[in-house]
C-alpha cells in the first residue's frame, strides 16, 4: 500500500496513526503542494490523504481509509464516532484553528513547501480574496482563544487514558491527537502536565513527532 500525504495535514496525521495502530507497512509519499495532477488521477480531486490500497486502485477521505484498514487488517480495534467531550472539543479547535497554522505551517520545514510554487499554491488557495492570512500570525484574541482551549481541554482529560495500542481506540483519540499535532506548530502556548504527558506519549507510540521544534 501507498499513503498519499501533506505532513501538515491533521487527517493525514490520523491516517497514518492507523497503520501504526494495525503494524501494517505502508509506503509513505509526501507530494508538493501544487501538484495538482496526481490526486486528480487518483480520485477526481485534489486533496490528501489518497491511500493506493491495491495497485492503481485508490481511496480518499481519513475517515474512509481508517474504517478500510480497522474492517480489512486484524481485529477491529477503532471505537467509531461518539458525542463525547473530547470529540466536542476537537470540533470546537477546528473552528478556528487553521487562522492560526496556515501563517505557520507555510514556514515549516515540510515536504510539501520544498518549492516556492507550491508556497505561492498554498497562499493562493488559501487565500484568494488577497486578505493576506499572514496576518492572523500573532493575533492576540486568536492566540488567547487557542489557549483558552487547551486549558479547558486539561480538565476534559483529567479521566482519559493514555492509548495502549492492545486495546480498542476511540476515533477521537486520533483526532485529538492530530488538533494537537497542529496546535503544537504554534510557538508560546502552554500545555498542562495531563495535557503535555498525553501528546508527548502519543506522539511516541505512533512515531509521529510534534511540531514543537519547528514551532513559530
Amino acid at each position: 500500500m501507498k499513503l498519499y500525504i501533506y505532513e501538515h495535514c491533521p487527517f493525514c496525521v490520523m491516517t497514518k496513526m492507523i497503520f501504526v495502530l494495525k503494524n501494517y507497512p505502508v509506503e509513505t509519499v509526501y507530494l508538493l503542494y501544487d501538484d495538482v495532477q496526481t490526486p486528480m488521477q487518483m480520485v477526481g480531486r485534489k486533496l490528501l490523504p489518497i491511500l493506493e490500497y491495491k495497485p492503481n486502485r485508490f481511496m480518499s477521505e481519513s475517515v474512509d481509509i481508517i474504517h478500510y484498514m480497522d474492517r480489512n487488517i486484524g481485529e477491529p480495534q477503532v471505537i467509531l464516532p461518539v458525542v463525547d467531550e473530547v470529540g466536542q472539543w476537537v470540533k470546537e479547535v477546528e473552528r478556528f484553528i487553521y487562522r492560526l497554522t496556515y501563517p505557520r505551517w507555510i514556514r515549516a520545514p515540510f515536504p510539501e513547501f520544498s518549492s516556492e510554487e507550491a508556497k505561492k499554491y498554498f497562499y493562493k488557495s488559501k487565500d484568494p480574496s488577497g486578505r493576506g492570512f499572514m496576518s492572523d500570525l500573532a493575533d492576540p484574541a486568536l492566540l488567547q482563544r487557542a489557549q483558552r482551549a487547551i486549558d479547558r481541554l486539561e480538565n476534559i482529560l483529567v479521566d482519559y487514558p493514555l492509548i495502549d495500542l492492545t486495546q480498542p481506540i476511540s476515533i477521537s483519540s486520533l483526532s485529538l491527537f492530530a488538533q494537537l499535532h497542529s496546535l503544537s506548530i504554534i510557538k508560546g502556548l502552554q500545555y498542562g502536565p495531563i495535557i503535555d504527558k498525553w501528546r508527548q506519549s502519543t506522539a511516541k507510540t505512533f512515531f509521529i513527532p510534534l511540531n514543537d521544534e519547528f514551532a513559530n
